[in-house]
Order: C-alpha cells, then structure tokens, then sequence
C-alpha cells in the first residue's frame, strides 16, 4: 500500500514538475515574440514614416539631336532648335559650340572643349535668334524656346567634314565645379546636339570605306544565337552610312536576312556596327553568310563571306559524360561481381 502511494506521488510530482517547465517556456517564447513584434512594428514605423526629403528636378529635352548638312561653301543655312525645360523650378541656360572628332570603334566621340575660334577656311556659327555663345539666359518652368543656329561656310572653305556639338548647359559658368558660397559640387544639366557638317561644291563627295572584319564564330552550338561581328572603315573625308544586309544560307534550303541599321560613320575612322543576332529554324550542318553593302543607296557595292557550323555539341558532351559515367559504373559493377565470385 505504501508502495502504490509513493508511486502515486513521484508520478503526481513529475507531471507537476513538466507542467511547470512548459508554463516557463511557454512565458520565454511569448516574452520573444512580443519582443520581436514590437522590433517588426517600430522597423516598419520607421521605414513607412514620412520623411522631408529636399531634392529638385533637372531636366532639358532637345530638338533635333542630330543634325546632318551638306552645303556649298560660300553659303549660308539656319536650322531651329527647341529647347524645353522638364525642371521643377528655372534655369539659367549658356549655348556652347566645340568641334569633336570620332573616338574608338563604339561610335564615340571625343569634344575639343578648347574655345571655338572662327577662321577663313572653318564654318561659322552664330544665333539669328538674339541668343549668344558663352552668355546665359533664363529658361522658365515648362517653357520651349526656338533658337534658330546660322552656320556660315567661307567661300573657299575646304571639301570636307566638320563635326561640332552644339551644348546647352545650365549654372551659367559651364565647366566650374565649384560654386562660390562654400566650395560645394552645383547641380548641373546639360544636353547637347551634334553637328555633322559636309561642304562640297556639287554635292557629291567622293566617298571611300572598306570592310576591316567580317566574322562569325566557326562552331556555333545549336540552343545558341549567332553574333556577327562587322567592322567597316571610312578612310575618305566625308561620312556615310552602309545600306545593306547580311545574306545567310544554310541546310534544308535556308534563307535568312539581316539588314544593316543605318549607322553613321565618321570621316578617317572605324566603327563596329551594332547588328541583330541570327538564330535558323533547323540549326544544324554548315552555313554561310555574305555581307553586302554600299556607302550610299545608289553606289557600288562592297561584300565579304564567312562560313560557319551549327553543332548541337553542348547536348553531344552532356551525353557522351552521361554514356561515360554509366559505362564506370557498369564496370565498376562487375568488378564488384567478379570479386565476389572469387571470394565464395
């Protein structure tokens, strides 16, 4: 009797003793959650509260970006301008005019910021709107202002390319860093349009390019695109650009074109077009691909082949290494046969 009822105890004490273990866990997990509740409360109290932030808005649109002459020299033309400002407050606009020249094989260009001196044998530019170079004037909110540029060329001015890019910049002094206050960096926008320029007396100039490199890679795997690689070469005085297209031909009687974009390249310089990636209906076997073009549409024209595979060898490997591993562990199988084998 005194047996049972020490069992009745000892049993009665443990469930007791566990009762209490879990109530204390049960306030440590609720003491963490509320703490981690309240953490996630402030957090996002924090992140979603307003905040005064003072910024402004820089903003210039420009019409036209590009502008593309051919003039006599000895003749004088103007072009409009449209320049509108998207700021949230009013700028302080200077035009600007510096010649460039092309830089790299991207279609770079690199500005002369030297001051622009006119000379007998360069063209000239000036605004027959009352605007000036090097002077600033107030461009309102949301406003447009129509600036017409006069663009001279002397009467024995030479046949040939000249390249300038007419910028807008606002803070009045257009290269200062530095504001008079206290040193600090100013907020600064400019845009700018360039200016490719010809002069030539008939208006015919004698135009000169040649294909640097045509090129495609000579296995292509069949789950990829192919990307061409066309580099062509003005070494003549006056820019073009190619009108063509990129014949491609491959097995099961497959046709496919890819016209060039009409990309201008600059006089004395090189540049790498930028062309659509090929991809064929059936890749597989061999293919070829021509390149023909013109300096002009109605000029002679240029052209340059290459050859090329399509050869789904990515999926070739992957099951040759799968072939591979099941042949090993086939081996590896028998081995582990014969051994047994010879051992019993």
């Amino acid at each position: 009797m005194n047996f049972q009822l020490n069992n009745l105890q000892t049993k009665y004490s443990f469930k007791k003793l566990i009762i209490g273990s879990l109530n204390y866990l049960l306030k440590i997990v609720n003491c963490k959650l509320k703490i981690c509740v309240i953490t996630l409360i402030v957090g996002f109290a924090l992140i979603t509260s307003p905040q005064k932030v003072y910024s402004q808005t820089l903003s210039l649109s420009l019409w036209p970006p590009l502008l593309e002459v051919m003039m006599q020299p000895g003749k004088t033309i103007t072009q409009v301008y449209k320049l509108t400002n998207n700021s949230d407050h009013e700028l302080q606009i200077t035009p600007q005019i510096f010649p460039f020249e092309p830089e790299g094989q991207r279609g770079e260009i690199k500005i002369n910021f030297s001051p622009l001196e006119p000379t007998l044998t360069t063209p000239h530019f000036s605004f027959a709107s009352r605007e000036k170079f090097g002077q600033s004037f107030l461009l309102p909110v949301g406003e447009t202002r129509e600036m017409v540029l006069k663009i001279s060329l002397p009467q024995n001015n030479p046949e040939k390319d000249y390249y300038y890019t007419l910028l807008f910049v606002s803070g009045g002094d257009t290269f200062a860093p530095l504001n008079k206050e206290g040193g600090k960096s100013m907020s600064i926008v400019q845009i700018g349009s360039n200016i490719l320029l010809t002069a030539s007396q008939l208006g015919k100039p004698t135009l000169l390019g040649r294909v640097t490199l045509f090129s495609a890679p000579i296995i292509i795997d069949s789950f990829s695109a192919t990307d061409f690689t066309v580099i062509l070469e003005n070494w003549g005085k006056t820019f073009w650009k190619p009108f063509g297209k990129i014949e491609i031909s491959g097995t099961f009687d497959q046709k496919n074109e890819i016209p060039l974009r009409e990309q201008n390249i600059l006089a004395n310089s090189s540049r790498q077009l930028t062309v659509d990636s090929f991809q064929p209906r059936w890749p597989i076997g061999p293919f070829k691909a021509k390149l023909i073009f013109s300096l002009n549409q109605d000029g002679s024209e240029f052209s340059s082949q290459v050859s090329f595979w399509y050869l789904p060898y990515k999926l070739m490997a992957g099951v040759i290494i799968l072939l591979l591993v099941l042949f090993i562990i086939r081996r590896i199988s028998r081995l582990k046969k014969y051994r047994k084998q010879n051992s019993s």
